[in-house]
């Protein structure tokens, strides 16, 4: 299902729903921002954690207050420029930015495509560290074949059936530990390990 009929489901999705999509993929990256942080001392592994269970609470208690605007803009000196790290793992944890920041614009300014830039981020992380593994480019085919790609896209379809339900806090709250994979993120990272 993946592809112009899975976007075109995940654009239908009410403007909740999104966000939700959004955040569920921030949170499957988190295991990638942290361990850039943790070995390029830079970042905060913390501070993206906080983000995140932020916006989870934010979407699941009701009458909750904060000001997004000001939680997303205090993490900005936080999002690594990969230009400026020799290690590969600046641009997973760029992604998880990404996806985290598409999570907040969806509620701050929302334009309509934020899940869909989680969506892009995310599979951008697979299809990077598929091609370093692979030490080449690969060819588009090879990329939707690769294992990493296709239990990303397996995860995303997924994610949006879990997503596509009524708004309740139980729910969003599963989708939420769903979307942790026991601390295990779209390309292997644990933080357990």
């Amino acid at each position: 299902m993946f592809g112009d009929k899975f976007y075109k489901k995940l654009n239908k999705l009410s403007p909740w729903q999104q966000t939700v999509f959004a955040l569920a993929l921030a949170e499957r990256m988190y295991p990638n921002y942290r361990l850039f942080a943790d070995t390029a001392g830079f970042g905060s592994g913390d501070r993206f954690r906080q983000c995140l269970d932020v916006l989870w609470t934010y979407l699941t208690v009701k009458g909750s207050r904060v000001d997004l605007s000001a939680e997303l803009e205090s993490f900005e000196n936080f999002i690594p420029d990969p230009n400026k790290f020799e290690s590969y793992g600046a641009w997973p944890a760029l992604d998880a930015c990404v996806a985290l920041g598409a999570a907040y614009n969806s509620v701050i300014c929302r334009i309509g495509e934020e899940a869909q830039e989680a969506s892009s981020a995310s599979l951008g992380t697979v299809a990077g560290f598929a091609e370093l593994m692979a030490e080449r480019e690969l060819e588009e085919q090879e990329l939707y074949e690769h294992e990493l790609m296709e239990a990303e896209m397996e995860f995303q379809v997924e994610l949006l059936e879990r997503v596509a339900q009524p708004r309740e806090a139980d729910a969003i709250l599963a989708v939420r530990d769903f979307a942790a994979q026991d601390g295990v993120s779209n390309i292997g990272i644990s933080l357990d390990a």
